[in-house]
């Protein structure tokens, strides 16, 4: 009697089970390539990046617009830097771009073209994204890395690695390159986390380079080695990064602040040094808090 009540628990509790996966398989998309024009190449985007934003408002939040007016071109081998306080939007202005939310007030063109128009295979082949929040796989640093290319051979693997500043590391571990991480990169620290992905977007070598706070959990020597690293390897190539540590943006082309979804600065490093805004301020702030920091380890 026992069994057949454990029995009857196990089938109400799968067919539950059952019920939720079968309701997500039906969910149907709300971003679609209804419209786009399928004709479009690669080649036909790879032009100017051109954002200009009237407004946007979450779907569940419609009469309160988390950005407004914000406007800038990002031409191939240039850099742009986001910057601003938490919920300043910086993350939102990356969303738009990976068409997570269609429905806004204005336009985003790649290349000419709007990219509501341009299909989103397309589109999402042309970026690498690196997101504030790792994912990593339960297999090895190998394959986590080849993630982007899984026809990658070791020599490529390697050069990601160098250039996101994680070979050294790697070399040290038992396994090397074969060292399995555990879910979501259990084994490694924050630093190895952001880096491991970093190469993973890296080996990809996509025209447009997100980085979203990328560089937050790594420290200020190891953050100078990968951007260096990222003059060389993006040349021609288009980048964006978001962050909150303003050393990852000072040698950007362009520089925007933002606040409550707006752009209230915007130049470059020494441009908003002499506005003595927002940007200055806070740059005499982080570079007092990186002397201290220097004094207390010595």
């Amino acid at each position: 009697m026992f069994a057949i009540g454990y029995l009857f628990n196990i089938l109400e509790r799968g067919s539950a089970s059952y019920d939720r996966v079968e309701r997500l398989l039906y969910e149907r998309p709300q971003i679609t390539d209804e419209n786009a024009d399928q004709t479009l190449t690669a080649k036909d985007i790879q032009g100017d990046l051109n954002y200009n934003i009237k407004s946007f408002a979450y779907p569940d939040e419609k009469e309160l617009p988390v950005l407004q007016d914000i406007d800038f071109t990002l031409k191939p081998g240039q850099t742009l830097g986001l910057v601003g306080k938490v919920g300043a939007g910086k993350t939102t202005i990356i969303e738009l771009l990976l068409r997570e939310f269609d429905k806004y007030q204005g336009e985003i063109s790649l290349g000419g073209h709007d990219i509501r128009n341009i299909p989103l295979k397309l589109l999402l082949g042309e970026i690498s994204y690196v997101p504030q929040n790792n994912f990593l796989f339960s297999t090895s640093i190998e394959n986590n890395i080849a993630f982007s290319d899984k026809d990658a051979d070791k020599d490529k693997i390697e050069s990601a690695a160098q250039k996101s500043d994680l070979h050294n590391d790697i070399m040290q571990m038992p396994a090397g390159y074969k060292t399995l991480v555990g879910e979501n990169g259990v084994s490694l620290s924050g630093g190895q986390k952001q880096r491991l992905s970093i190469a993973r977007a890296l080996l990809k070598e996509s025209p447009i380079l997100i980085l979203d706070d990328a560089l937050s959990a790594v420290d200020a020597k190891t953050e100078t080695a990968i951007l260096d690293s990222l003059k060389s390897e993006r040349k021609g190539k288009k980048t964006l990064i978001a962050a909150h540590r303003l050393t990852s943006v000072m040698d950007a082309d362009l520089i925007l602040v933002l606040k409550n979804g707006k752009i209230v600065e915007r130049g470059k490093h020494d441009e908003l040094l002499a506005q003595n805004g927002w940007y200055a301020e806070m740059w005499r702030k982080q570079e007092l808090q990186a002397k201290v920091g220097e004094v207390d380890e010595q």
